[in-house]
Formats: structure tokens, C-alpha cells, sequence
């Protein structure tokens, strides 16, 4: 059990810690405070929000980039798949 008497010196710090968290607690509550808190953080997710916007759509234009490229590339193989496939059927027909 914790001992309730304390010394002069701890009551004065405990007394400290209560009137700068109430001081903190009065400041952080006061609507000045609170407006610029609040246009701050509104300035910052617009800033990271145009970021991410703009992140995206060149990840987006990157991407739509190489499935064209990719899109290409599967034709090519298709049609070389067809023509050597078209290849071993007529050779096996002559024999």
C-alpha cells in the first residue's frame, strides 16, 4: 500500500506538475490555439493530399505506359507462337 504522507517536496512538485498540465490543458483549449492548430493541419493535408495526387497519376501514366508495352509484347509472341505452330504443321504435312 502506498505511503499517503509525503514530503514537502514532493507535494510542491506534484502541485508544479498540476498547474503546468492545467496551464497546457487551458492553452490547448483556447480557441486561438485551437484555430491555428486546426488551419495548420488543414494546410498540411492539402499539401499531402496534392502530393499523393500527383504521385499517383504518374505512377498511373507509368503503369498505363507498360501495359501498352506489355500489350505489344504479347501480340508479338502470339504471333510467333502461330507462325511456328503454322510452321511444324506444314512441315509435318509434306513428310
Amino acid at each position: 500500500m502506498p505511503d499517503s504522507r509525503r514530503t514537502g517536496s514532493e507535494s510542491f512538485l506534484l502541485f508544479l506538475a498540476g498547474a503546468v498540465t492545467g496551464a497546457a490543458f487551458m492553452a490547448l483549449s483556447s480557441p486561438s490555439v485551437r484555430k491555428r492548430t486546426s488551419d495548420r493541419l488543414n494546410r498540411t493535408l492539402d499539401t499531402l493530399r496534392e502530393e499523393t495526387s500527383d504521385f499517383l497519376e504518374e505512377e498511373k501514366a507509368g503503369m498505363d505506359n507498360t501495359s501498352r508495352h506489355l500489350s505489344e509484347e504479347a501480340k508479338t509472341l502470339k504471333e510467333a507462337y502461330r507462325s511456328g505452330w503454322n510452321a511444324l504443321k506444314k512441315s509435318l504435312a509434306k513428310d
